[in-house]
């Protein structure tokens, strides 16, 4: 049970039984919980303000080692899909372990994002491609209405942007943005085909098929602004963190990833690669999937430094989004 917070209490007043008692009540039970924590994270513990209060959140042990001297940061997590041995497999990875995610029954899982604990990402299971919400343990189905295709792409905080198809209509696929209760269209004027992939507080992005070419858009809730990397006329754009946006562009019809800050681009290219995917962006870090060699691995790109994620056993592995 979580208490209501205290009034302030004015200079000079004076403090009754019961308001001492309170507040020592409190501070046990906050004792109590810091010790819950600290029991479950050992030396990983740390305290994460939040605009809501003061959140306590632990990493998942990796080890030993010291005491850190000052609080230490989340470890990244990502997650993706592998190929194991010609089956497709999701995962959630913290750094350090590979955890498999399936929704209950279906014959294929897909997971496209994370904010927090919880995941998006859509799954095929009784005839039909239902999105999800996945927060750990439970799976809460995100299907819109009238619909039998349903994919959630991308989440922040109670917000989750994705794609759905109908045969009937016009629009062979349309994007949308789910609050939670009310599914809102994401449409940019002349497109037949939309894709949200992407969101962050008010901005989503996507790419819209206009013309028979793919454009990347940023939505701000009531203008659609196209994204063109230079060179490039067939453009997706998939993640957004503050101002931040990555996607995939094709100049010279060579695939790459890009990062665009506003105003400018900066092309993101694993060595050696002959394709780099650009998927999902967390401060500074950027994650994706690359061609090497004729093997696709997922990667960490930091701004200097790319890290492989390879699913153990993978003959290839493709990471969408980081948080």
């Amino acid at each position: 049970m979580i208490r209501p917070r205290l009034s302030k209490v004015a200079s000079g007043t004076r403090l009754t039984t019961d308001l001492v008692n309170d507040i020592i009540n409190r501070t046990e039970y906050a004792a109590d919980l810091l010790r819950q924590y600290k029991l479950t994270a050992g030396n990983e513990m740390y305290i994460e303000p939040h605009y809501d209060g003061t959140r306590v959140s632990y990493l998942q042990p990796v080890g030993g080692g010291a005491t850190p001297a000052q609080p230490v940061s989340p470890a990244y997590r990502v997650v993706g899909v592998a190929t194991v041995g010609g089956v497709d497999i999701s995962f959630l990875y913290n750094g350090s372990t590979f955890i498999d995610i399936i929704y209950p029954g279906a014959t294929q899982t897909t997971v496209a994002d994370i904010d927090g604990l919880n995941i998006v990402g859509f799954a095929v299971s009784g005839g039909i491609t239902k999105g999800f919400l996945y927060n750990g343990s439970t799976f809460t189905d995100i299907i819109y209405p009238g619909s039998t295709n349903t994919l959630a792409l991308g989440i922040d905080g109670s917000n989750i942007v994705g794609a759905t198809r109908f045969f009937e209509e016009v629009f062979t696929f349309k994007g949308f943005l789910y609050n939670g209760s009310t599914f809102t269209d994401i449409i940019p004027p002349g497109s037949l085909l939309t894709n949200a992939n992407g969101i962050d507080g008010s901005n989503i992005v996507g790419f819209a098929q206009i013309l028979g070419l793919n454009t990347a858009f940023l939505y701000n809730g009531s203008t659609f602004t196209n994204i063109t990397p230079p060179g490039s006329n067939n453009n997706n754009a998939q993640g957004i963190d503050g101002l931040n946006i990555v996607g995939l562009a094709a100049p010279s019809g060579v695939q790459q990833g890009f990062l665009y800050d506003g105003s400018t681009f900066t092309n993101i290219i694993y060595p050696g690669a002959t394709s780099t995917q650009a998927y999902g962006i967390d401060g500074s870090n950027i994650v994706g999937l690359t061609v090497v060699n004729g093997v696709a691995k997922g990667f960490l790109y930091n701004g200097s430094t790319f890290t492989d994620i390879i699913y153990p056993g993978a003959t290839s592995t493709q990471v969408f989004g980081i948080g």
